[in-house]
């Protein structure tokens, strides 16, 4: 319906046309012909016209490109530049061994918390470089202490055989009084070498421990009923007091009840009048249960109490008194602690003496023991 008028339109139009055309002897057809040809003279220019259009708009996008690069070349990254030299020379100065040395940063953008991160890098690495020299200076104090310390009885033996060698023990007396002193340096070295090896399998993990659920006042009951008469004989008196009937913790027996004789036999190997007094107590705060052991001896200076735990350690810095022990014991008492989940440490008393608090988190939930199933 809409297709055969529209035909019909364009036969009649075209018609009109020829007839016109013919009348007029073709100058319609011209006149066409220059409306057509000036049509595509204007065109040309049109399209002359946006050719130069778009040239100058790419020109004005490389001028705008160039100006807005020096922009933030000189403003935008020279922000970042100078971070970027801070933590540089940071680096630096770590690489050259000043591990004390710290960023200050004070612009608050996205490298603060990256300059932050860096002390906190530097404070890590620094802890961990004066553990390692620690540990270090430990292994040279130890060979020097176990080469001391062995060489004091092995003279001794030495010398005693000898003067057994030459006759100068010439009556039975004097020879049993040199046999006595030749098997008690050969105990004493027996019990270095035994705390020695101790204390390295401890350290590296290997010593099999037992823990179970223990009565921390009993265990103190116990052991000082078992061990009163002979720290008397050493000349030390022992009390105690405040003790809580319902207070457990978790822990091998055996190596608390090491922990409580090196503790309590420093305080009589140390005692420098005829007895020493000493007393125990537990204060507990917050889950955790300190065992307080405190005597009336003479202390320790204050710039060593954090010293007492290395091993090898020992107040008689000349190691010219072989009596005062080996300073394995508390060394030997902290590993054990840590094993535990405790921790010791040691203060000087206002009117005198030592104060050893040891403290091991409480037991407070119990777990149920499952019985392994038995065919």
């Amino acid at each position: 319906m809409i297709i055969i008028p529209f035909i019909i339109s364009l036969l009649t139009v075209g018609g009109c046309i020829a007839i016109i055309d013919i009348i007029t002897d073709g100058a319609f057809t011209e006149l066409i012909r220059a409306e057509r040809q000036l049509a595509a003279f204007q065109k040309a220019g049109r399209d002359t016209q946006l050719a130069f259009s778009s040239g100058f708009i790419f020109i004005c996008f490389c001028i705008i490109l160039f100006i807005t690069n020096l922009f933030l070349t000189k403003f935008v990254f020279r922000k970042i530049k100078q971070p970027l030299e801070i933590l540089s020379s940071g680096v630096n100065h770590i690489s050259e061994g000043d591990l004390g040395y710290r960023i200050t940063y004070t612009e608050n953008d996205e490298f603060q918390p990256i300059c932050g991160a860096f002390n906190n890098m530097a404070t890590r690495l620094q802890a961990s470089v004066a553990e390692v020299r620690k540990n270090e200076q430990n292994k040279k104090e130890l060979i020097a202490g176990i080469s001391h310390d062995l060489r004091s009885p092995l003279t001794s033996i030495q010398a005693f055989v000898e003067g057994l060698l030459d006759g100068v023990a010439d009556t039975p007396e004097s020879q049993r009084e040199y046999l006595q002193i030749i098997k008690q340096k050969t105990e004493d070295i027996n019990h270095m070498v035994s705390q020695l090896f101790y204390y390295s399998k401890m350290d590296m993990g290997n010593y099999p421990t037992n823990p179970e659920r223990l009565n921390v006042a009993d265990e103190i009951k116990d052991y000082v009923l078992a061990s009163r008469d002979e720290y008397k004989t050493k000349g030390m008196t022992i009390t105690i007091s405040d003790l809580p009937d319902e207070k457990y913790i978790y822990a091998d027996p055996l190596q608390l009840r090491s922990v409580f004789a090196n503790i309590l036999g420093n305080s009589a190997k140390y005692k420098t009048n005829d007895v020493v007094h000493s007393s125990i107590r537990i204060r507990t705060d917050k889950g955790i249960i300190s065992l307080i052991f405190e005597d009336d001896g003479p202390g320790v200076p204050n710039d060593v109490l954090h010293k007492m735990f290395d091993v090898f350690y020992r107040s008689d810095l000349s190691r010219n008194n072989p009596n005062q022990g080996s300073g394995l014991g508390l060394a030997i008492a902290s590993k054990a602690l840590e094993r535990m989940n405790g921790r010791i440490y040691a203060e000087n008393i206002n009117t005198g003496g030592l104060r050893m608090v040891v403290e091991i988190p409480e037991l407070v939930e119990i777990p149920e023991l499952k019985e392994d199933n038995q065919e």
